[in-house]
Order: C-alpha cells, then sequence, then structure tokens
C-alpha cells in the first residue's frame, strides 16, 4: 500500500465511529466525487476505448480503400493481418500483470497510446505483407495494455451499481458509427496518397495527442486523484468500501490469488465467453465491411452502410444498461437476450439470398451488431465481481489473453475463397453467439447459488455502516471475494 493511500484509508478511519463502524459519506458528499470523477477520468477512458476501436476497425475501412490491391494482398494474407494484431496482444499480456503492478496505470496507458499512435501511423508506408505484419503485430503490443487496465480503473473508481452505465460508455460503439462517418468523409479526399494511408495517418495523430493527454491527466487511483483535495479522496475511499471493492491496496503479488483464480468456475465460464464472443467481434470488425460491400455497394457506400450496424450496438447497449440502473441483478439476463438477438441476425445473413433479399440480409447484418452488448455485461460483472488486488489483476489481464485467443482465431474462419458471402466464417460466429447464451445462462446460475449460500452461512448484510467497516478491513487485509464473508456477487 502505497503512502498516499495508506495516508487516505486513515482518515476515513479516523472519523467518528459508533459500535465500531465508520460513519457513512453523506450522498452529497459522494455524488461530488462522483461528479469530478465522471468529468475528468470518464472522458479519457471512453476516448482512449474508442480509439482502440477505431484502430480495429481502421483495416477494414483501408481494405475497402484499395489496401489489399496496392499492397499486394494474396489468398489469406488480409486474416493474417487480423490474427497478427493479437498475437502481440497476447504476447504483452501477462507482462503486463507485472507492470501494472510497478507502473501507475494513467502513466503506462499513456505511453502505450502514444506508442501505438506512432505505429498507427507508420501503417501507412508499408507497401507489402512483411511490413503490414510486423506494425501489426507491435500495434497488438502497445493496445494489449487497454483493455486490462480500464478493467481496473473501473472497479478503482466506481462502485458497483455505478459500473454497468460506465463501462457501456467506455466500451462504446460509438468508434463505429463516427469511424464509418470518418472514413467516408477522408475518402473525399483529393491528395497524392492513396485514400487508405490517409486513414492511418489520421487515426495515429489523433491517438499520438490523446496519449499525452492520458500520460499527465489520468490519475491512477483516488489517492492520487489531482481533482480532489483531501476530504474527497478519503470519501472516494468510504463510498468504495461500503461497496467491498478495493481500490489499490496492495502492490505485492499474492499467488494464492492466482491459484484462488484459476479454482473459480465462474473465471472458465467467463474465459469460455470471452473466446466465443471474440470470435464473432473479429468477423464483424474484420469483414463486415467486406461482407456489405457483397451486396453491390460502392466503396463509400459500403462505408456509410456498415455504420448503422455500430448504431443499432449503441442504441441497444445504452438502453439495455439504463435498466440495469434501476433494476438489480439484469446483465446476465440482457447478456443471454442481446447474444440471441445477434444470433438471429447471423441467421439471416446465413439463409437469405442477398441477390434477392438485400434490405433483409443487411438487416441481420445490423442485428448482429447486439453482440457487444453482452460484452459489455461481461466486462461490468468482471470488474464487480473480483476483489484482492492480485486476483483483479490477474482476472483482468486473463481477460484481455482470451480476448487475443478469440480474435486470433477468428479471422481464420473467413475464406478468400468464400469472398463476399464467408459462409464459414458466419457459421463459426452462429457457433459463438451460441455459447455465449450458454456461458451467459451458467454465470447467473453459478452465482445465484453462491450468494445464497453465504446468506444461509453468513447471514444477509443490510447495514450500511457494516458494509463500509467491513470494506475497509477488505481494503487493508487484500481480500478476495471469496475470502470477504460479507461480499455478494451481483448477475
Amino acid at each position: 500500500m502505497d503512502a498516499e493511500m495508506k495516508k487516505n484509508l486513515d482518515m476515513a478511519v479516523s472519523s467518528d465511529t459508533t459500535e465500531g463502524q465508520v460513519d457513512v459519506p453523506s450522498p452529497a458528499k459522494c455524488r461530488q466525487v462522483r461528479i469530478k470523477t465522471d468529468l475528468v477520468v470518464m472522458p479519457l477512458i471512453t476516448i482512449s476505448m474508442t480509439l482502440a476501436f477505431l484502430d480495429k476497425n481502421a483495416l477494414a475501412y483501408a481494405a475497402i480503400y484499395g489496401l489489399k490491391e496496392d499492397t499486394n494482398l494474396k489468398k489469406q494474407d488480409y486474416s493474417w493481418l487480423g490474427s497478427i494484431f493479437y498475437f502481440g496482444y497476447l504476447f504483452m499480456e501477462f507482462p503486463n500483470l507485472w507492470i501494472i503492478y510497478k507502473f501507475p496505470a494513467g502513466k503506462y496507458m499513456g505511453a502505450c497510446l502514444m506508442a501505438w499512435g506512432i505505429s498507427l501511423g507508420l501503417m501507412s508506408v508499408c507497401h507489402n505483407f512483411a511490413g503490414l505484419a510486423v506494425i501489426r503485430f507491435l500495434l497488438g503490443v502497445f493496445e494489449a495494455s487497454i483493455l486490462p487496465c480500464l478493467i481496473l480503473v473501473n472497479s478503482t473508481w466506481y462502485r458497483r451499481e455505478e459500473q454497468p452505465l460506465r463501462t457501456a460508455f467506455w466500451a462504446n460503439t460509438f468508434a463505429g458509427v463516427f469511424g464509418g462517418i470518418l472514413s467516408y468523409a477522408i475518402g473525399r479526399i483529393n491528395g497524392s496518397l492513396s485514400t487508405w494511408k490517409y486513414i492511418f495517418i489520421i487515426y495515429g495523430s489523433f491517438t499520438l495527442v490523446v496519449g499525452i493527454a492520458v500520460f499527465f491527466l489520468l490519475p491512477s487511483s483516488p489517492a492520487q486523484a489531482w481533482f480532489l483535495n483531501d476530504e474527497l479522496k478519503s470519501v472516494a475511499v468510504l463510498r468504495l468500501a461500503s461497496n467491498q471493492t478495493a481500490t489499490e491496496s496492495s502492490t505485492k503479488l499474492r499467488w494464492g490469488q492466482i491459484v484462488e483464480a484459476l479454482k473459480d468456475t465462474k473465471y472458465w465460464c467467463l474465459a469460455i465467453f470471452f473466446i466465443a464472443q471474440s470470435i464473432t467481434n473479429a468477423g464483424i470488425t474484420n469483414f463486415n465491411p467486406l461482407i456489405i460491400s457483397g451486396y453491390g455497394f460502392s466503396q463509400a457506400k459500403t462505408v456509410l452502410m456498415a455504420t448503422p450496424q455500430a448504431a443499432v450496438a449503441m442504441v441497444a447497449q445504452a438502453s439495455m444498461t439504463a435498466v440495469t440502473l434501476f433494476v438489480p441483478n439484469m446483465r446476465c439476463i440482457f447478456w443471454v437476450i442481446s447474444s440471441g438477438i445477434a444470433m438471429a441476425g447471423a441467421i439471416m445473413v446465413k439463409t437469405l439470398d442477398p441477390v434477392a433479399n438485400r434490405d433483409a440480409s443487411l438487416a441481420g447484418v445490423y442485428l448482429m451488431g447486439f453482440y457487444n452488448v453482452s460484452w459489455v455485461m461481461a466486462l461490468s460483472l468482471q470488474s464487480s465481481n473480483v476483489t484482492g488486488m492480485t486476483k483483479k489483476s490477474f482476472v483482468s489481464v486473463s481477460a484481455a489473453c482470451f480476448y487475443a485467443i478469440g480474435n486470433i482465431v477468428g479471422p481464420q474462419f473467413f475464406l478468400e475463397s468464400q469472398r463476399p458471402h464467408y459462409s464459414l466464417g458466419i457459421g463459426a460466429m452462429l457457433c459463438g453467439f451460441a455459447v455465449m447464451m450458454g456461458t451467459g445462462t451458467l454465470y447467473f446460475i453459478i452465482c445465484a447459488i453462491e450468494n445464497k449460500r453465504r446468506d444461509r452461512k453468513d447471514g444477509a448484510v443490510d447495514s450500511e455502516g457494516t458494509r463500509v467497516t467491513a470494506g475497509l478491513d477488505a481494503i487493508r487485509d487484500d481480500l478476495t471475494d471469496k475470502e470477504n464473508k460479507n461480499f455478494r456477487y451481483t448477475y
């Protein structure tokens, strides 16, 4: 525990106590902390994740504008460019487990964003598969920090009931809408370079600028928050303590917590989900515009017609997340429902003749956008349901690893010989959506049963003061969700 964190914990506990319980911070003070956090932390992490989505979509838009022809890509070369990124991503994840302990998350994220922006710009000077492959690998290395850092930041700053909405913001699909419109606008540039090169230059330049901002402005925890005074730092600690979620209370790597995670059924349930979801993600991010171009649209029209899928996802994500703010334990239900709707869309794309039923096929493509809702729900559940600094870091890094594995495998189902309909790839996505529905159902059952078992054994914890006191104890002792008898899982 760093000195600043210890100072704020001591300040929190030094408030008046009654029967061993600390005072609960007033709603007004909690609201003040939340608003300040929303105004500083949320924009920085939301823009960072938006850039990650733009980066992933950039390759597909570049392909529409002639990347494949200009760089002489053959057969499965384009599919391998989709996979190679995630080899770099996977390569870097377990070093990230150590790096996250040693360096402030804001500094590390900012440095990675700057390096990733420079690498993205260098894509514009590549003229063959080998050059593109090297840069794509480096992009994966630098971008690997984003997801585990954001999961940690989410749980460091927000209460569990606040996390779904915030996750929906930073794990947004706005990039799909903005990226499509921006790529269309870039396509109108009459410059000396090929259109696809401008995509990488513009995206890379913006990423570099954002990286500098994140490096200097994103604090790693409430203890380092430049926008909170000492009183509000203590309030930030207390409002999270009642939530039974620890901030950065330990810098010691606890191997027992890693073993505990590996024995946790929920860990493996999410692992299977992230792999399945990422296989579908690989198809949508890398091949969605190529599928739509097969419906007979021009380059510019294809870029625009790909945009509504992200808009559908954004509306679905916002509406379902809003419900979770008022109705408890709905996240798994929406996880399953959204996966089912996406599956229905994939069935339409696979079974309908795109020539005779182009509009219906296009509607199926748009319905597949619901897949992103399940990802947001799963990420927020992972953030909410894991405590213990080592366990939380390990699970966050693991999620990124499983995400990478699915995205490595996914593009290989999309055979160039089956372009533009990619029947095998759409079939793989169908299987992925089915697995996503199954894992969401299983996660719901596991959490509900465990909560009932804990209530029978230890009794329900109803007092807010008791939750605050127990939460502070959990922070000091770096307790995991399994060790903390007052912890209850959300689902």
